[in-house]
Protein backbone atom coordinates (compact mmCIF):
# COMPACT_ATOMS: atom_id res chain seq x y z
CA UNK A 1 0.00 0.00 0.00
CA UNK A 2 2.88 2.41 0.68
CA UNK A 3 4.09 2.18 -2.93
CA UNK A 4 0.57 2.90 -4.16
CA UNK A 5 0.33 5.96 -1.92
CA UNK A 6 3.75 7.30 -2.92
CA UNK A 7 2.87 6.86 -6.59
CA UNK A 8 -0.20 9.08 -6.18
CA UNK A 9 1.92 12.17 -5.58
CA UNK A 10 2.79 14.73 -8.24
CA UNK A 11 5.55 16.12 -6.01
CA UNK A 12 6.97 14.83 -2.72
CA UNK A 13 7.73 17.27 0.10
CA UNK A 14 10.62 16.89 2.51
CA UNK A 15 10.66 19.78 4.98
CA UNK A 16 13.52 19.60 7.47
CA UNK A 17 15.03 21.80 10.12
CA UNK A 18 18.35 23.28 9.11
CA UNK A 19 20.18 21.91 12.14
CA UNK A 20 19.05 18.33 11.47
CA UNK A 21 19.86 18.04 7.77
CA UNK A 22 22.98 15.90 8.02
CA UNK A 23 22.35 13.93 11.19
CA UNK A 24 20.87 11.05 9.17
CA UNK A 25 19.56 10.57 5.67
CA UNK A 26 15.75 10.58 6.00
CA UNK A 27 14.44 7.06 5.43
CA UNK A 28 11.37 8.41 3.64
CA UNK A 29 13.65 9.81 0.92
CA UNK A 30 14.33 6.35 -0.51
CA UNK A 31 10.62 5.68 -1.02
CA UNK A 32 10.15 9.10 -2.58
CA UNK A 33 12.95 8.45 -5.05
CA UNK A 34 11.66 4.96 -5.86
CA UNK A 35 8.23 6.39 -6.71
CA UNK A 36 9.76 8.28 -9.62
CA UNK A 37 8.40 11.64 -8.53
CA UNK A 38 10.26 14.92 -8.01
CA UNK A 39 10.99 16.24 -4.53
CA UNK A 40 10.93 19.66 -2.92
CA UNK A 41 13.08 19.71 0.20
CA UNK A 42 14.52 22.12 2.68
CA UNK A 43 18.22 21.63 3.30
CA UNK A 44 21.44 23.57 3.59
CA UNK A 45 24.02 23.54 0.79
CA UNK A 46 26.77 21.00 1.33
CA UNK A 47 24.55 18.45 3.08
CA UNK A 48 23.80 15.01 1.66
CA UNK A 49 20.10 15.80 1.42
CA UNK A 50 20.82 18.98 -0.55
CA UNK A 51 23.25 17.24 -2.89
CA UNK A 52 20.81 14.41 -3.62
CA UNK A 53 17.59 16.37 -3.91
CA UNK A 54 19.03 19.06 -6.18
CA UNK A 55 19.40 16.25 -8.76
CA UNK A 56 15.72 15.27 -8.55
CA UNK A 57 13.84 18.42 -7.64
CA UNK A 58 14.19 21.69 -5.82
CA UNK A 59 15.98 22.50 -2.58
CA UNK A 60 15.20 25.65 -0.62
CA UNK A 61 16.51 27.12 2.60
CA UNK A 62 15.07 25.68 5.82
CA UNK A 63 12.70 27.98 7.65
CA UNK A 64 11.43 29.84 4.57
CA UNK A 65 7.83 28.73 3.99
CA UNK A 66 7.26 31.25 1.18
CA UNK A 67 10.22 29.90 -0.80
CA UNK A 68 9.07 26.34 -0.11
CA UNK A 69 5.56 27.15 -1.41
CA UNK A 70 6.97 28.86 -4.50
CA UNK A 71 9.15 25.82 -5.29
CA UNK A 72 6.08 23.56 -5.05
CA UNK A 73 4.02 25.84 -7.28
CA UNK A 74 6.82 26.07 -9.85
CA UNK A 75 7.08 22.28 -10.14
CA UNK A 76 3.32 21.86 -10.34
CA UNK A 77 3.27 24.27 -13.30
CA UNK A 78 6.00 22.33 -15.14
CA UNK A 79 4.88 18.77 -15.99
CA UNK A 80 7.85 18.08 -18.26
CA UNK A 81 10.29 19.13 -15.53
CA UNK A 82 8.44 16.92 -13.02
CA UNK A 83 8.71 14.00 -15.43
CA UNK A 84 12.45 14.57 -15.97
CA UNK A 85 13.18 14.87 -12.26
CA UNK A 86 11.02 11.81 -11.57
CA UNK A 87 12.89 9.73 -14.12
CA UNK A 88 16.22 10.68 -12.54
CA UNK A 89 14.83 9.96 -9.05
CA UNK A 90 13.77 6.45 -10.05
CA UNK A 91 17.14 5.83 -11.73
CA UNK A 92 18.98 6.87 -8.55
CA UNK A 93 16.80 4.55 -6.46
CA UNK A 94 17.53 1.60 -8.72
CA UNK A 95 21.22 2.20 -9.47
CA UNK A 96 22.47 3.72 -6.22
CA UNK A 97 20.10 2.81 -3.38
CA UNK A 98 18.95 -0.72 -4.18
CA UNK A 99 20.41 -3.57 -2.16
CA UNK A 100 22.81 -4.85 -4.85
CA UNK A 101 24.65 -1.56 -5.50
CA UNK A 102 24.87 -0.87 -1.77
CA UNK A 103 26.32 -4.31 -1.03
CA UNK A 104 28.75 -4.02 -3.95
CA UNK A 105 30.00 -0.68 -2.62
CA UNK A 106 30.27 -2.09 0.89
CA UNK A 107 32.27 -5.05 -0.42
CA UNK A 108 34.66 -2.76 -2.35
CA UNK A 109 35.19 -0.61 0.74
CA UNK A 110 35.74 -3.64 2.99
CA UNK A 111 38.24 -5.20 0.57
CA UNK A 112 40.12 -1.92 0.24
CA UNK A 113 40.41 -1.71 4.02
CA UNK A 114 41.52 -5.34 4.30
CA UNK A 115 44.05 -5.09 1.48
CA UNK A 116 45.23 -1.70 2.75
Amino acid sequence: KLNDLLNLADVHLLPQRGDAADLVMPSKLTGMLASGRPIVATALPGTQVYDLVERVGTVVAPGDPAQFATAIEDLLKAPEMRQNYGTIARQIAVTELAIDPILEQWEKTALALING
